[in-house]
């Protein structure tokens, strides 16, 4: 399937959006997965919105999703709820989610906090940990993968006025964001089969 390109830029400016919203409700935030939807032509709203209402909230703290380490990254739950969806059991709620009101799933995202720094050379996954605080740099970010694969990916610095976005085609292998865009990519997938 292949996203018309005003859906594409719709489900990119809903992703801006609800980054501008957790922009105004401050920092220190637990993630959330969202759902990003094309709505039917006939719909009194605009063309694309955004759900969140599939998990609960307090899962990322939830210390079976944790497999009992509540400061596990957000990736590692992703794929644990991934795996829960992904049950044979989960699946009829999951997709009454995905079709109510008629609407199709067109990506997944997750708006998560995460500490960045410049990557040297050699850099191996773990390296930020033992960086210096000065070196560490507070970001928040909205990574979401749509019906196509695309990766796209709304990053703010802790007190910068503006986010930037990107359309990676896809993040290195062995960053954070990598261990995301698989997860999304996981429930892109379980989307299209139900």
């Amino acid at each position: 399937m292949v996203l018309d390109p005003r859906t594409r830029g719709a489900v990119t400016r809903a992703l801006i959006n609800v980054e501008a919203a957790h922009e105004r409700r401050g920092w220190d935030l637990p993630s959330t997965l969202l759902g990003v939807f094309d709505v039917p032509l006939s719909a009194q709203r605009q063309s694309v919105h955004v759900d969140a209402g599939l998990i609960d909230p307090n899962v990322w703290h939830n210390p079976f999703f944790a497999h009992g380490d509540p400061t596990l990254p957000p990736g590692v739950i992703l794929h644990s709820l991934a795996d829960l969806l992904a049950h044979p059991s989960a699946r009829p709620q999951l997709r009454e989610w995905l079709n109510l009101g008629g609407r199709r799933c067109v990506a997944f995202a997750l708006v998560f906090e995460a500490w960045a720094a410049a990557m040297p050379p050699g850099y191996r996954h773990g390296d930020l940990a033992t960086a210096s605080p000065a070196a560490r740099i507070e970001t928040r970010l909205v990574a979401a993968v749509d019906i196509d694969g695309q990766l796209h990916q709304i990053k703010r610095v802790r007190g910068e006025q503006q986010a930037t976005v990107s359309e990676p085609s896809q993040p290195p292998p062995g960053r954070p964001s990598s261990r995301i865009a698989n997860g999304l990519e996981r429930l892109m997938d379980l989307a299209r089969t139900l």
